[in-house]
């Protein structure tokens, strides 16, 4: 009875997205093994029964329940790590059940494995929630595994309350600083379009607005692998980076590259809101100040030939930041109703 309340527990933690991949090999174990068939099917069957439009009957209900249990074998079997797997023997009865099944290749089949995939995908979606900011707006968020994430003005984070997978795993258009929790069993990784930044516990930077052809991750402390992916996601390419290293990625040019940086002082402040420029092209710098005030900043064409250098606390109303950026490329500031506008600068000297 004891081992019966284990396999139902571990059979509906699997349905629900729960299982850690040691508990996944267990199930994979224990509907290999015979005496476990009658409790299994009894389990699909049920599961069937909840979610079928009318009431199957005996026959069809057998025909279905091993169509069943040979598509989620195949699907947890997928889920084992290449080097487990030769450890795990498929019974012949289960061979002979998946071998009949491939060649009759009914479309009932096809139903039922996209029944428990669409039932899988969305309890991964019901676990999935997102963070936006809006222009001028920055938060703070701590996961469910301990990581800190501050998430910077225009910014969308979407993660899940719990591991996916075997991995913890968040989408990131934006920019946002993680100060991830360490845990070597499931590593963290953030996808961001066609670059994908893995680590296991480290903190770095991650700039990648979706509107941009240029994304970069700043490494503070740990190591971290960034990878660039095939629209198919197949591995290109990849990086890896040490503190005070920087990954490029080129988005229309398909291309990854990194160097190193002689300092991350400016990635440690931006979280507190501080912007640091060292030799920055003003253009550039005022995009950021848009997202950070969302106020319409224009430029004449001589301040955007500007390089900038400086700090800027964004705490501070923004006529004070400009007249400070002013200052440093020898422009001027004039307000319009529609915002502020730039004028002259260092081409002028």
């Amino acid at each position: 009875m004891a081992d019966q309340i284990h396999i139902e527990n571990l059979f509906k933690k699997y349905l629900t997205v729960q299982c850690t991949p040691d508990e996944i090999k267990e199930l994979y174990r224990l509907i290999g093994n015979k005496e476990n068939e009658e409790i299994f099917s009894y389990l699909v069957a049920e599961q069937l029964s909840k979610d079928s439009l009318e009431p199957l009957h005996s026959e069809k209900e057998d025909r279905a329940v091993n169509k069943v249990k040979s598509v989620l074998l195949s699907e947890i079997r997928a889920q084992i790590p290449a080097k487990s797997k030769s450890r795990y023997k498929i019974p012949n009865t289960w061979l002979k059940i998946a071998a009949l099944w491939l060649v009759v290749g009914s479309a009932t089949m096809f139903l039922l494995f996209r029944h428990f995939s669409d039932k899988y995908n969305s309890e991964i979606k019901q676990h999935t929630q997102q963070l936006v900011t809006k222009n001028g707006q920055r938060k703070f968020i701590q996961l469910f595994d301990g990581t800190k994430v501050w998430l910077y003005p225009s910014s969308t984070i979407k993660f899940s309350d719990q591991l996916v997978n075997g991995y913890r795993e968040v989408m990131l258009d934006g920019e946002a600083f993680f100060e991830v929790a360490k845990d070597k069993a499931h590593p963290f990784i953030i996808h961001s379009g066609r670059m994908q930044t893995e680590v296991v516990g480290t903190s770095f930077n991650v700039k990648s607005y979706s509107k941009q052809n240029i994304y970069n991750v700043t490494v503070v402390t740990g190591i971290v692998k960034v990878s660039m992916l095939s629209a198919k996601k197949e591995k290109l390419s990849e990086v890896i980076l040490k503190p005070k290293q920087q990954a490029i990625y080129n988005s229309v040019q398909a291309t990854l590259a990194d160097k190193s940086i002689s300092t991350v002082d400016a990635v440690i402040k931006k979280k507190d809101g501080i912007l640091s420029y060292d030799g920055m092209p003003v253009p550039e710098v005022v995009v950021d100040f848009r997202r950070y005030y969302n106020q319409s900043i224009e430029l004449q064409n001589k301040s955007a030939t500007c390089l900038c250098y400086g700090e800027f606390d964004t705490s501070k109303p923004i006529d004070i930041v400009l007249r400070q950026l002013a200052a440093a490329i020898g422009a001027t500031v004039r307000q319009t109703d529609k915002g502020y506008f730039l004028e002259g600068g260092c081409s002028d000297r």
